[in-house]
């Protein structure tokens, strides 16, 4: 009699032991799921998970998807009016997510040649001369003129004609030269040998006589000056206008 009751119990318990599994989801079944959505995914991961572990079955979808930013943390979701609800680890290979994520960009030949020709394109205007000049020379505007050179090929250079126009040279240049700082006199509003006007008042009345600067100098400075009429020399203050007032 003992052995007979002993005997059904066992039969109850395997009965139910065979219905549950027949009715449940087993975790490797889980984790076999999630490792096929991270190969759709592109992901190369391996989910941290008891194989062991039996749920119920799920007669919907199960729905998968990540928790954050990264693949690192997996919900999963059976979409059964009560069903189950996982979140899991995965174990993902570093260097396959930052390269789905990081993937670099291709640049077309055609940017690369855009690119290319706007460095081109990086253009001065500078001065060069257009004829010989000799040594104590003063430019003039039909001396020079402006043409267009890369950045790259010139670091001390003039780009106005103003600026150099009235500018007595240095040196000897040949035709073409680019002209630089170095190659001009200081500037001076009066130059030594310019022909200025010599204003002299005496009371009321105002006289005045051509006169060649002796020295150089700028607005204000006291300099010298030969009176071409009579040849005598004085000395005024520069004046706008090339003029120079006597000194007294």
């Amino acid at each position: 009699m003992f052995e007979t009751i002993k005997n059904f119990f066992l039969l109850v318990i395997l009965i139910s032991f065979i219905n549950k599994h027949a009715m449940a989801i087993t975790g490797e079944e889980i984790s076999s799921k999630v490792s096929h959505w991270l190969i759709k995914e592109g992901i190369k991961g391996t989910p941290v998970f008891s194989k062991n572990s039996f749920y119920k079955d799920c007669n919907d979808k199960i729905e998968i998807k990540k928790m954050f930013q990264n693949y690192k943390t997996i919900k999963v979701n059976c979409l059964d009016e009560n069903g189950f609800e996982l979140v899991m680890r995965v174990q993902t290979s570093r260097n396959a997510e930052n390269k789905k994520k990081n993937a670099p960009k291709k640049v077309s030949k055609l940017l690369i040649r855009n690119k290319l020709s706007k460095k081109k394109k990086e253009l001065l205007k500078i001065i060069k001369l257009k004829r010989s000049l000799e040594k104590n020379d003063i430019i003039k505007l039909d001396d020079i003129e402006t043409i267009l050179v890369e950045k790259k090929y010139q670091t001390s250079f003039f780009s106005s004609r103003k600026e150099l126009v009235g500018r007595k040279l240095k040196i000897n240049l040949k035709m073409g030269q680019i002209l630089h700082p170095r190659h001009l006199f200081e500037s001076f509003d009066i130059n030594n040998g310019d022909i200025i006007s010599i204003v002299s008042k005496l009371g009321n009345v105002s006289v005045t006589a051509s006169g060649e600067a002796q020295d150089s100098g700028n607005l204000g400075d006291l300099i010298k000056v030969k009176n071409l009429k009579s040849g005598k020399i004085v000395k005024g203050y520069i004046k706008k206008n090339k003029k120079i007032k006597i000194f007294r």
